[in-house]
């Protein structure tokens, strides 16, 4: 993309990459019959009492990554509100910046045409005085987004740990 060469290339543009991770049921379940606890987990992926989605934004220029965890559905709101947390923590790093070019998947919960959406990040831009730029990838965009590589990254680290809270996500 045209769009994040510029963005890679000018010191006033910062990109970033959101993307939400599928739903995490937690319980004890096996993730594939392996794990590092003694502790007898289920064979079957029967409803759990809890879930979480992880939504994690990365930034390509550092090789960094922040992730959020909710319990309920990744919504355009708490997308934003993630937008919002990282830049409220780690903004005053990039004070020459004046757009952020964010790369996304064009999922329910951020696409352009997704009201909720365009008005809570239109209110971040006003908020903190920053150029938004959308770059959204086609449908099933693995090989282009660069964030998906973070989740492979978290299913090597969960490898064999029994997922049964939220804070073992953590």
């Amino acid at each position: 993309m045209a769009i994040n060469k510029e963005a890679d290339t000018d010191e006033t543009i910062l990109r970033v990459s959101i993307d939400a991770k599928a739903v995490i049921p937690l319980d004890y379940l096996s993730r594939g019959g392996y794990n590092r606890v003694k502790v007898k987990a289920l064979d079957h992926d029967f409803r759990p009492d809890e879930t979480a989605t992880p939504v994690s934004i990365f930034l390509p220029q550092y090789f960094e990554t922040y992730t959020f965890l909710t319990t309920s559905n990744a919504t355009s709101d708490f997308i934003v509100d993630c937008l919002n947390d990282f830049w409220k923590t780690q903004g005053d790093r990039f004070p020459d910046i004046k757009t952020l070019v964010v790369n996304q998947d064009n999922g329910p919960s951020c696409n352009s045409h997704r009201t909720q959406f365009m008005k809570r990040i239109t209110e971040f831009s006003d908020e903190w005085g920053i150029t938004i730029q959308l770059a959204y990838y086609p449908p099933y965009p693995r090989p282009y987004n660069q964030v998906e590589r973070v989740w492979g990254i978290l299913e090597n680290y969960w490898a064999g740990e029994l997922l049964d809270t939220v804070e073992t996500v953590e």
